[in-house]
C-alpha cells in the first residue's frame, strides 16, 4: 500500500510505517494532515504528517471507522474520530484522543455526520446529538436522517437536517426539517424522489449542494420557500455537466472556496467544480 502527496504540481511518495494493517481515513485540518489507521493488532492509531514521515500521536484499543468531518464554505474546519469499542458501541474521540461520546448514547446508537458548526451530530433513530449536551434532540421523522447543515439561506440562521427513504418504511418522500420548530414538521418534502437518500449537504455560493446515493442536487431559495433542482446554478448548463455525475454515488463534496468544490465519487474518480466548470482531476 502506498500514499502519495501532490504539492505545487509535483507528486511524491510519502514514507509509510510497516506497522499499518489498514489505512482508514485521511484529513487536513488547519494545515495539519492526520491519518487514521488500524495496526496489525487491530488497534486504532492516529498519525500526523511531519515532512514526509508519519508521527504517531496516540494508540487506542478501539477499531477505527472514519473521520467525522466538519466542513464549511472554505473546507474542513475540524474533525472527530469515529471508532468501535466493546460490544460494538460507537465511540467519538477528538484528535487529542479525548472521549467526546455523548453520555446517554447506548450500544444501539450510531453517528452519521458532524455539522459545519461542529456542535451537532446526526444519529440513528432520527436523533441529533449535542456534543456538549446531555441528551439528543429527536426529529419527528420515521426515516433516518444523515445530512445536517447550519445555514442562513432561508433568511435567518437555522440548522437543517435531510432525510430519505429507509427500507423498513413506506414513506419515500425526501424531507427537510428545521431547528426553527425543533425539527417537528417538515418544511419541505418531495414526492416521487424514489431511492434518493441525502448523505451530506454543503453550502457553496448561496446554494446548498446535497450529495446522495444518486448524484447531487441543489437546494435553492425560491421566494419564501425552497426549491430542489438538478445542478444548474453551481455548474454551467450543458449536456456534459448534466450527465457526468448523474446517478453516481458520492463519497463527499468538499468546498475549498465559494468558487471551487471537489467531488469524491464511487467509481468515477475525483471531480472539481471551479467557476462553475466541471472537470475530472
Amino acid at each position: 500500500m502506498h500514499l502519495f502527496k501532490k504539492e505545487n504540481g509535483n507528486v511524491e511518495r510519502v514514507n509509510f510505517s510497516n506497522s499499518y494493517k489498514f489505512v482508514i481515513d485521511l484529513v487536513n485540518v488547519s494545515g495539519i494532515t492526520y491519518l487514521l489507521a488500524q495496526n496489525k493488532n487491530g488497534q486504532l492509531e492516529l498519525y500526523t504528517l511531519d515532512k514526509n514521515n508519519w508521527k504517531l500521536l496516540f494508540q487506542k484499543n478501539l477499531i477505527p471507522m472514519k473521520f467525522l468531518k466538519s466542513i464549511d464554505k472554505s473546507g474542513v474546519n475540524s474533525a472527530l474520530i469515529l471508532a468501535l469499542g466493546e460490544n460494538d458501541k460507537q465511540i467519538i474521540l477528538d484528535i487529542n484522543g479525548n472521549n467526546k461520546t455523548p453520555q446517554s448514547a447506548t450500544n444501539n446508537d450510531k453517528f452519521y455526520q458532524l455539522s459545519n458548526d461542529t456542535k451537532l451530530i446526526t444519529g440513528r433513530f432520527a436523533k441529533i446529538w449535542q456534543l456538549n449536551g446531555i441528551g439528543p434532540i429527536n426529529v419527528n421523522s420515521k426515516n433516518e436522517i444523515m445530512a445536517i447543515i447550519e445555514t442562513s439561506i432561508h433568511g435567518n440562521k437555522e440548522t437543517l437536517v435531510f432525510t430519505g427513504r429507509e427500507d423498513d418504511t413506506l414513506d419515500n418522500k425526501f424531507k427537510i426539517y428545521s431547528s426553527k420548530d425543533n425539527y417537528q414538521n417538515p418544511i419541505f418534502n418531495r414526492d416521487g424522489i424514489g431511492e434518493f437518500t441525502a448523505y451530506f449537504a454543503r453550502e457553496v455560493d448561496g446554494v446548498i449542494l446535497i450529495g446522495s446515493n444518486n448524484g447531487f442536487v441543489e437546494l435553492i431559495k425560491d421566494k419564501d420557500t425552497f426549491a430542489l433542482q438538478s445542478p444548474s446554478q453551481s455548474v454551467l448548463p450543458g449536456s456534459y455537466n448534466g450527465s457526468q455525475l448523474s446517478k453516481t454515488k458520492l463519497n463527499d463534496i468538499i468546498p475549498i472556496s465559494n468558487k471551487t468544490v471537489y467531488i469524491l465519487t464511487q467509481g468515477k474518480g475525483l471531480w472539481k467544480i471551479e467557476n462553475k466548470k466541471l472537470t475530472k482531476e
